[in-house]
């Protein structure tokens, strides 16, 4: 799914803000890019071009899909608990570089030096995954709510490999995790507490923020969205990603 702003681009091109999760997320992105051009074409207005990553299926949530696409490669069983295969971030990734992208710059020019990745909870992790194993891909990632507790936090050992490797003359990247704030709280349904304390996510997220400092090249910020829990902090969380990604002060 592309959109293009109403305007002319650019010298250097618009940049490029990719969403996962394309048939949940793009049509909000989308429109909130068009918003800034509502005032006509005398007005000036930044934008950039909005592609979402989405399935061909009628589902706006492809459960089995996403789980393949957007968790990595890692040791132990091929599949979630429900049956569900994962691992396939990488092979998503490739097909976003090697096919996605090309099509992108052949529609419409394309600043290759704004690119920003979003994702939202699995999509998340995957954002996380591409900034820790491949970071010369983008220029800005937004993890909203990132699934950091998947197989017991396996996405700290990715980002601990980063960090050793990471130089001090390392292409600088900004990364941007946000949550709703309802997320980080005490939850009062008893089975979802549960599972959250099993899945340790207070805690592993903390050691995602901590592990953030102090990395070479690494601009980063971390973002609460107030009364928001896990599902409605999407929505704050695309509006600051399009943000980052024209440069207007996200």
């Amino acid at each position: 799914m592309l959109a293009v702003p109403p305007a002319a681009p650019p010298p250097q091109g618009w940049p490029v803000l990719y969403v996962l999760d394309g048939d949940l997320v793009f049509a909000l992105a989308a429109q909130l890019m068009r918003n800034r051009f509502a005032r006509g074409p005398g007005t000036p207005a930044q934008g950039a071009v909005v592609v979402g990553l989405g399935y061909a299926g009628d589902r706006v949530l492809d459960l089995d899909a996403r789980t393949y696409d957007y968790t990595p490669s890692a040791p132990g069983p091929a599949t979630d608990m429900r049956g569900r295969r994962e691992g396939g971030a990488d092979a998503l990734l490739d097909f976003l570089d090697a096919t996605v992208r090309p099509q992108v710059e052949q529609a419409v020019r394309t600043d290759m030096a704004r690119q920003t990745l979003f994702g939202h909870s699995y999509g998340g992790l995957c954002v996380l995954h591409a900034l820790f194993t491949r970071p010369g891909g983008f220029q800005n990632y937004v993890a909203a709510s990132p699934s950091v507790w998947w197989r017991d936090g396996f996405i700290l050992q990715e980002q601990a490999g980063f960090r050793a490797t990471r130089r001090g003359d390392a292409a600088p990247v900004r990364l941007l995790v946000t949550l709703g704030e309802r997320e980080a709280q005490r939850l009062a349904d008893p089975a979802r507490a549960a599972i959250a304390r099993e899945r340790r996510s207070a805690e592993h997220l903390h050691t995602l923020l901590d592990g953030l400092r102090g990395t070479p090249g690494l601009d980063w910020r971390f973002l609460s969205f107030p009364g928001a829990g896990h599902g409605d902090s999407m929505a704050p969380a695309v509006q600051q990603a399009l943000a980052l990604a024209i440069g207007d002060g996200a």
